[in-house]
């Protein structure tokens, strides 16, 4: 505060001759009250260090890309109003998505854009090996030198702690390494939330569903087994719950309607993904690729006989799930005049675990059904599941196979408005082709030919 006192000086003098002492303790005032205000303590402390010290001053806005995009707007003015203050290197995160749509509107349209960088994230891969170097690295400072556990059996397992190492390489070969298509599902479901990609190694590692011989076979320093990709959907869909619900693990179920509704079936979400990301590269209602408002899907959902409230409804709850993503970068509020777009994750849902056995079937509990003996079925399945740990796997096909029948009701339901049934290409069409495909997947004898390509990655 060396200009503050300065200025002062001839104050503090005054006061001295005045009273012994007195100027010392008005200066002494002085530097409490500065310090205690943000704007002249920022000021000076930038002042100080660049001026006194010589200092390149660096002022990160931190975590402004998580608000949404009126908070980022006025995050962008703050960091302009702080650096014309202080003077400093001031670095802003800001969402590609809001530059974009924003970027021809105040406060934007009036900044250099010479001065913005576009920093891509990381790919899901290279965060959780860089964070599988350094957990090894701490496993080797901190963890016992051996380490135990019991199994079912009760046969007791202890090996070092290198071995745990190789346990967590191992895993991340099996998941990421191999050519298949888990490591594509887990980087659609994180999208661009690195922090959600790293808790979800954590749970394939940490499952109670993990099979405890593939650490003993690890252990006792044999070649790790390989996980199926069905026990890596099941971790990711239950965690550490017997069952899945919509509350844990990492994804949805897209068959969800809502009884209240007014024309309630299990086709409205998988149409409004398929709707959305068939125009993923359409300019769309606010001039950006795939952008579409809540209106829009509305109304193109009407056309075919769905209620429009029974839409918009269903399109906060693919918000509120990852599947779709609002311009307002929102995950909760959600207006008929905001633009969605389809993610990564709700493509993944509909052109991947869509055709999957266990996803299928691990859905259905959380899947409201208008048919009784379905539903019973579904219950008896769940009885089982309980007691035993796992279905069989023909019992997982069987029912499967219950509900592709069930599914095919609802579409005869939808097929009863005329501009339904006259489409050739829909949700409903889609899903029921993947859910058959799956079902000869299954069966030995009647091997599928290899698919033409998917309409979804057209």
């Amino acid at each position: 505060f060396a200009p503050n006192l300065a200025q002062r000086n001839a104050f503090y003098d005054r006061m001295n001759a005045a009273s012994e002492n007195r100027g010392d303790l008005e200066r002494a005032r002085d530097i409490e009250q500065w310090r205690q205000d943000p704007l002249v303590l920022s000021e000076s402390a930038a002042r100080y260090l660049q001026g006194d010290r010589g200092h390149c001053l660096i002022v990160v806005f931190d975590n402004v890309d998580r608000r949404n995009s009126e908070e980022q707007l006025i995050g962008f003015q703050l960091a302009l109003w702080f650096m014309a203050k202080t003077r400093a290197l001031v670095l802003l995160q800001m969402r590609d998505v809001t530059f974009e749509i924003h970027k021809n509107e105040p406060p934007l349209d009036t900044y250099r854009s010479g001065t913005i960088f576009h920093i891509s994230a990381p790919r899901f891969i290279e965060v959780v090996k860089r964070r599988l170097e350094l957990s090894l690295e701490a496993l080797s400072a901190e963890a016992p030198d051996y380490v135990s556990y019991v199994l079912p059996s009760g046969t007791k397992i202890s090996y070092p702690k290198t071995r745990a190492g190789a346990f967590l390489n191992a895993i991340y070969v099996e998941v990421f390494q191999r050519p298949r298509n888990v490591s594509t599902i887990l980087e659609a479901l994180s999208g661009r939330n690195v922090r959600q990609a790293l808790d979800m190694f954590m749970a394939i590692i940490t499952s109670g569903h993990m099979p405890e011989d593939l650490i003993t076979s690890v252990a006792r320093g044999h070649t790790a087994q390989e996980i199926p990709e069905y026990r890596l959907i099941k971790i990711l869909m239950r965690g550490d719950h017997r069952f899945f619900n919509d509350n844990v693990g990492f994804v949805s179920n897209i068959f969800y309607c809502n009884s209240d509704w007014k024309r309630p079936n299990n086709f409205l979400i998988p149409e409004i993904l398929f709707l959305l990301i068939g125009k993923r590269k359409v300019a769309g209602d606010n001039g950006h690729l795939g952008y579409f408002s809540v209106t829009h899907i509305a109304d193109e959902l009407e056309k075919i006989g769905f209620v429009r409230s029974d839409a918009s409804d269903a399109c906060r709850i693919a918000l509120e799930r990852g599947l779709i993503e609002a311009d307002t970068l929102s995950l909760v509020d959600l207006g008929e005049n905001d633009c969605v777009k389809a993610t990564a994750s709700g493509w993944a849902h509909m052109r991947i675990l869509s055709e999957r056995i266990e996803y299928l079937h691990a859905v259905l509990p959380t899947t409201p059904i208008y048919s009784v003996p379905l539903r019973d079925l579904v219950f008896d399945r769940m009885k089982i599941e309980n007691k035993f740990g796992d279905l069989r796997y023909h019992q997982s096909v069987h029912l499967v196979t219950e509900f592709l029948k069930y599914l095919r009701a609802q579409k005869a339901l939808l097929d009863e408005h005329p501009e339904y049934a006259n489409r050739q290409k829909s949700g409903a069409n889609y899903i029921l082709g993947k859910i058959q495909s799956s079902l000869e997947h299954s069966s030995k004898s009647q091997r599928a030919q290899k698919d033409q390509i998917d309409l979804l990655d057209s």
